[in-house]
């Protein structure tokens, strides 16, 4: 096991999973669930609204809504938007297209399927097809 300081407090500890200690994760969550009931008793708050009501800052309330921990109240939908096309989402960092294109072209990848071959040329490059 890897043995780091915490980057809130700054304490040695084993790292097993988190990046934080065991003391500091307990905080965090702590905090998520303060967001967590903020947004589940007023759903319409706009994010400065949950801000404002919460105590925690909008990029920790970002962060929880990018790694999917967090669904945006009605009063945030357009304030959260895909990384790659900029369309309105409520959790996560992609809209569901553009997930499904990243999920695709990740399997192509690993298929050994190349962008020439979607398109629909004949060429084959794997090794099987060659013999």
């Amino acid at each position: 096991m890897e043995v780091v300081n915490c980057p809130r407090c700054g304490r040695v500890f084993q790292k097993i999973k988190s990046p934080l200690c065991p003391s500091c994760e307990k905080i965090e969550e702590e905090i998520y669930l303060t967001v967590k009931g903020y947004v589940d008793d007023h759903p319409e708050c706009t994010l400065n609204e949950l801000s404002e009501g919460s105590g925690v800052s909008p990029k920790k309330i970002l962060r929880y809504i990018r790694e999917g921990r967090l669904e945006i109240s009605k009063g945030m939908h357009g304030d959260i938007r895909c990384e790659i096309c900029n369309r309105p989402i409520s959790k996560g960092r992609y809209c569901d297209a553009c997930m499904i294109k990243i999920n695709q072209n990740i399997a192509d990848m690993f298929s050994g399927v190349t962008v020439e071959q979607k398109k629909g040329t004949k060429m084959h490059i794997s090794e099987d097809r060659k013999k």
